[in-house]
């Protein structure tokens, strides 16, 4: 994440106007959702990815289930509890719908988990978007749309602390659990967004995108940094206003770093309808019992490709990095260096077609862990009539 946007360290691509010769750099990025950079384009992905995936015809709700203060330094010391969270959270919907419906409904849900509170505190808590309803055992739908806060608070207690009860080995975690139980009487705070989602609701799915799959805090919220501390903004969630924090280098680092998940951890995951093996099979079926108010993409799920940085950098900005700054014409692709391997690729394109490339070679002894090859370096430059030579 440090070395992002940095050509030494990241590679680049490089572009060459074949009108007039100019040529232009553009930097790698580390494409980690961690990163205040690279998050935008991973939150327009995945906001247009689970706009797609939510079922046609169905309504959404919104869910937030939060985990008590004193009952986070478990999950802080051992992050694979996180894994059981989730599934604890999918739990706990099974059973509030079961008693809303007085029947057993199989629901579709999509959990995201953030670590992070507004401050950049350690905060773990469940983001869901969960199906306003579920198949009945007869094999019709079964419509949900009244949850009372009472049942949703005291389910969501149950769950959690018969959870850690059963899967956390530390001794000191049950006068913990005790607490629980005598403190919240009306069981933990979980909230229940007002209003449906509608079909095919995007809107949502760019919002839950924009706040719980970015990085803990962006860089505009970033106010000060004189090398020694830094100063950034946050909105309070319980009273709404703006309030300011001012920590030292190292501990803002620390406060960071400390929402990366281990290697390979999910951070968003379908459950029920939704679930990866049998979502195309539960898509067909609710879309032959619920009529969709919002026309279906006829093409069906599907996922997105990439957007190219061009189209991206010219949707946020209006602008196309790609055209020439000197004589306006489109800048063509020319080579593809990387800080390890050196030129992956070289294109050398006449107005004939001709295109030569070369081998990749092996990187010279002295040029160091991370530095690549030189450019200047004569084995890996193809010299070919360009019409401005």
């Amino acid at each position: 994440m440090l070395a992002c946007g940095d050509p030494d360290q990241m590679g680049f691509a490089q572009y060459r106007c074949t009108n007039c010769g100019q040529t232009r750099r553009i930097a790698f990025t580390c494409k980690s959702a961690f990163c205040l950079s690279c998050g935008k384009p991973y939150t327009e992905r995945w906001g247009d990815f689970i706009g797609r995936r939510l079922l046609p015809g169905a309504t959404y709700r919104h869910f937030v289930l939060t985990v008590p203060d004193f009952l986070r330094l478990p999950f802080y010391r051992d992050p694979g509890l996180l894994s059981t969270l989730m599934r604890t959270g999918h739990a706990c919907m099974l059973d509030v719908f079961k008693t809303c419906a007085g029947e057993d409904l199989d629901i579709g849900c999509v959990i995201v988990l953030q670590t992070a509170g507004r401050p950049g505190n350690y905060n773990p808590h469940l983001h869901m978007l969960v199906t306003a309803g579920g198949l009945n055992p007869g094999g019709g739908w079964t419509p949900v749309s009244y949850i009372p806060y009472e049942i949703l608070h005291r389910k969501w207690q149950y769950h959690l602390l018969t959870m850690m009860r059963e899967v956390v080995p530390d001794p000191e975690v049950e006068p913990l659990i005790q607490r629980g139980w005598a403190d919240y009487p009306n069981g933990f705070v979980a909230y229940l967004q007002p209003g449906d989602v509608p079909p095919g609701g995007k809107g949502l799915a760019h919002y839950l995108a924009k706040y719980v799959v970015s990085p803990p805090i962006s860089v505009r919220r970033i106010e000060r940094y004189d090398g020694r501390t830094v100063s950034y903004w946050y909105r309070d969630h319980k009273t709404g206003q703006i309030e300011h924090a001012t920590l030292p280098v190292l501990r803002f680092i620390g406060r960071m770093v400390q929402h990366i998940l281990p290697k390979g951890f999910q951070r968003i995951r379908y459950f029920g309808l939704h679930g990866n093996r049998r979502y195309a099979r539960m898509r067909e079926r609710i879309g032959a019992i619920l009529p969709a108010k919002a026309p279906p993409d006829p093409r069906g799920f599907r996922v997105l490709p990439r957007m190219r940085f061009a189209d991206l950098c010219h949707k946020t900005f209006g602008k196309d990095p790609l055209l020439c700054p000197v004589c306006g014409q489109r800048m063509e692709l020319e080579l593809i260096s990387h800080p390890d391997h050196g030129i992956l690729r070289d294109y050398f394109s006449s107005p004939g077609g001709f295109v030569e490339s070369v081998e990749r070679q092996p990187r010279p002894a002295d040029s160091g862990p991370g530095r690549g090859w030189p450019l200047d370096s004569p084995e890996r430059m193809v010299q070919v009539l360009l019409p401005f030579m």
